[in-house]
């Protein structure tokens, strides 16, 4: 790996709402529990930037931002102001529906890398391409803190060739933000597959995840290269912080 052993690291539940202007404050208060905790690098959930649970895809549409727009500037500054590097889940304005974005900023508040959703949540009776538009491409791993990092997003998990892309990508570490629904054996699908992407690639999974009830899961979670748990949360808003 080529992150220095022994790096800290915190990933952030919660749910956010419509109002952006909040969500960041939250973000915030994450960013600052984190430098507290001496970890180097905040990883938030998929949404973080936005959730409408009504009239979804004119909100959305309305709501999503320009890579350069106010919440990543917002990320940027905290990153700064923190010395911390985030990863946060946003919808990304494009010409025509809204990708479905996470970016990554560095201690400097750099923008260093942004995977737009590829395979989008067309299962379960919900289809996410009626809000957003799928990306193109797969992410291209960055080096952070704690390795060079790769990234899937919620639904991306189901698919195991995707992960697996990452790690022949270069990616020693893979984090999923996610929105996971909830439903029948939800919190089961989601931790045991997280486990096995880990274990099936060698590498250390991050999966965070929003916690809304009656919408999302939470439960978010982190497993070694060997499948072991090296933390995890439960229902409720929380911060999971874990040396990797």
């Amino acid at each position: 790996m080529q992150g220095m052993a022994g790096i800290t690291v915190s990933l952030a539940q919660f749910g956010a709402c419509e109002d952006k202007l909040a969500n960041l404050r939250r973000i915030q208060g994450y960013a600052q529990k984190t430098k507290e905790f001496g970890a180097s690098m905040l990883f938030l959930p998929e949404y973080s930037m936005f959730y409408a649970k009504m009239n979804r895809r004119s909100q959305i549409k309305q709501a999503a931002e320009p890579l350069d727009g106010p919440f990543v500037s917002a990320l940027s500054q905290m990153a700064r102001q923190y010395g911390l590097w985030l990863a946060a889940g946003m919808y990304e304005q494009s010409d025509a529906l809204p990708y479905n974005t996470v970016v990554i900023v560095d201690a400097d508040g750099v923008l260093r890398g942004a995977h737009r959703k590829q395979r989008l949540y067309n299962a379960f009776g919900y289809r996410e391409s009626d809000e957003c538009r799928a990306g193109e491409n797969p992410f291209h791993p960055v080096d952070t803190p704690v390795g060079r990092l790769g990234v899937i997003t919620c639904f991306e998990l189901r698919f195991p060739a995707l992960a697996a892309a990452q790690k022949q990508a270069g990616a020693e570490v893979l984090l999923v933000p996610a929105g996971w629904a909830v439903g029948d054996n939800k919190v089961l699908h989601w931790r045991t597959l997280l486990c096995a992407r880990a274990i099936e690639n060698n590498m250390t999974v991050l999966g965070v995840d929003q916690y809304a009830p009656g919408c999302f899961v939470g439960h978010s979670a982190a497993f070694a290269a060997n499948g072991c748990t090296l933390g995890a949360l439960e229902e409720g808003d929380g911060l999971l912080t874990i040396t990797i």
